[in-house]
């Protein structure tokens, strides 16, 4: 995943956004540590999305089937899943 994807750049701006409201609504937070927390932010987001998406979308490719189910493109009956 992208660190500038949609939903990394959407979660770190919903995740800081009370010191983002503080630094440029309320102007009680400096504007560099309110930036400083949102680009913490960002790198939490993109390292949890990351991990998120490697567990809940797997790779394609990576999913194996077996040898006999892809040269005949048949789908096993009840009385063929031994292995279960």
């Amino acid at each position: 995943m992208s660190p500038l994807s949609g939903g990394v750049i959407g979660g770190a701006t919903i995740v800081s956004s009370p010191a983002l409201w503080l630094a440029l609504v309320d102007r009680t937070l400096p504007l560099d540590v309110a930036l400083t927390r949102y680009l913490v932010a960002l790198v939490l987001c993109w390292a949890a999305l990351s991990v998120v998406a490697t567990w809940a979308l797997p790779d394609p490719a990576a999913v194996k089937r077996e040898p006999a189910q892809e040269a005949t493109g048949e789908v096993p009956e009840v009385g063929d899943l031994e292995d279960v």
